[in-house]
Parts: structure tokens; C-alpha cells; sequence
């Protein structure tokens, strides 16, 4: 065989395909960029829980990018992202678990909610999750979201965690739409002296707004924070 013709039959059966084997990923690096991690990390530190893509649309335009990159139903990017995640922040877990301290929550929003309540509410007073409105009269086994009691004034509040809707109350689909008139019979079982604090998805996902509706909440009871 001729050189040319030695060299020729060499570039034929060469492989040019990239090797993972041959070009390893760094020890402890990701596919995904460290700082998309870490922006994750920082927007869970600021809601209270790991937030699903849903709950990424209301946190700013940062998080909104994280969403449009990464989030889609059943699509195994988001999987892998949050697992990336959680190598790289080990106190995240991959999945958050609706069932906390011995409760199943219905959403993301009102588990945020639980946590930071369980942070700011003082001694004095005793939180219930998911009580019996006995208040209500028309509707026996009508509970709510949470209760605050005052141990020494004995009068009482109540949270409601509206987690589908913003401040708006808006709806767009038919679905939204019976959801908002469920949400609205629920509200409209309080009587007039035990209307609850509403805290919206969007106020969840601004911690200034859910503190000072949490306050709202303590102060009715006679309690300052």
C-alpha cells in the first residue's frame, strides 16, 4: 500500500466523536452552569422551599429564565437539574415533600407558608394547621389553612393560603375559573368577625408581603413582632 493511500484508510477510520471518557468532566462540576445553581439556591433561601417552575414565574425575571431554560412537565431536564442542585447545595433536597411535621400541605405556597409562620410566631401563641372552622355554622366539616390562638387573650386569626391566584384574582381559563369560584365559597364560609388573612402566590413569593400579611395575622390576636 502506497502512503497516501496508508494515510487515506487511517483518517477513514479514525473517530473524531468526542470521548467522555477521554475529556472527563472536572471533580465536583455539573452540566449545568454554577451559577444557575447557586441563583436556585438563593431564590429557595428566599421563598422557604425548593420552588417548582410554576413558582418560578413569580419570582422575577432571574428566576423566570431559570423556568424558560429548564422547566417543562415531564421533561427529565428539570430532574436533572434539581439533582445538580442538590450536589451542589446539599441542603436542597431533589424533591419537596408536601407532608411536613406531620401534615400533608396542598401546595408549595402554603408549605412557605407553615415554615415561616413556624419562624416568626412567638411562644404565647399556638398555631393550628388545617383547624375546624367551628365558626361555621352552614358547613360542619369546614376546616382552613392555619389558626393563630393567643394564649393569654384567648381571641383568634386565621391565615387562608390562596396559592392559585395572585392579588389579582384574575382567571384566564375555565378551569381557573372554577377554581376561583371553590376559592371564593371557602372564603365566604367565615363569618364576618373571623375574616381571614389572605396571602397570595405572589405575595409567598415576596417575603415582604408575606410578613407583614403574618403580622396582620398577629396583631388581630393582640401579639407584636
Amino acid at each position: 500500500m502506497s502512503g497516501a493511500g496508508f494515510i487515506r484508510t487511517s483518517l477513514v477510520t479514525t473517530d473524531f466523536r468526542f470521548d467522555p471518557s477521554r475529556f472527563p468532566m472536572p471533580a465536583g462540576s455539573s452540566l449545568f452552569p454554577a451559577r444557575d445553581l447557586d441563583l436556585y439556591a438563593t431564590l429557595a433561601s428566599r421563598v422557604g422551599v425548593c420552588p417548582h417552575g410554576f413558582m418560578l414565574g413569580d419570582l422575577g425575571p432571574d428566576a423566570w429564565s431559570l423556568r424558560k431554560k429548564y422547566w417543562a412537565p415531564r421533561d427529565s431536564t428539570w430532574e436533572s437539574f434539581r439533582n445538580s442542585v442538590h450536589l451542589r447545595h446539599p441542603n436542597l433536597p431533589t424533591w419537596e415533600s408536601l407532608d411536613q411535621g406531620g401534615h400533608t400541605f396542598a401546595s408549595l405556597y402554603e408549605l412557605a407558608v407553615y415554615r415561616r409562620l413556624m419562624a416568626l410566631v412567638p411562644a404565647g401563641i399556638e398555631l393550628k394547621v388545617h383547624p375546624r372552622l367551628e365558626c361555621c355554622a352552614h358547613d360542619p366539616e369546614a376546616w382552613g389553612d392555619f389558626r393563630l390562638t393567643s394564649r393569654v387573650t384567648g381571641k383568634v386569626s386565621f391565615i387562608e393560603v390562596v396559592g392559585g391566584f395572585d392579588q389579582s384574582f384574575s382567571t384566564h381559563t375555565s378551569m381557573q375559573r372554577e377554581r376561583q369560584a371553590e376559592t371564593l365559597r371557602r372564603l365566604h364560609r367565615y363569618p364576618a368577625d373571623h375574616r381571614p388573612i389572605l396571602i397570595f402566590k405572589d405575595m409567598v413569593c415576596s417575603p415582604e408581603l408575606r410578613d407583614a400579611a403574618i403580622r396582620q395575622a398577629l396583631a388581630l390576636i393582640g401579639q407584636n413582632t
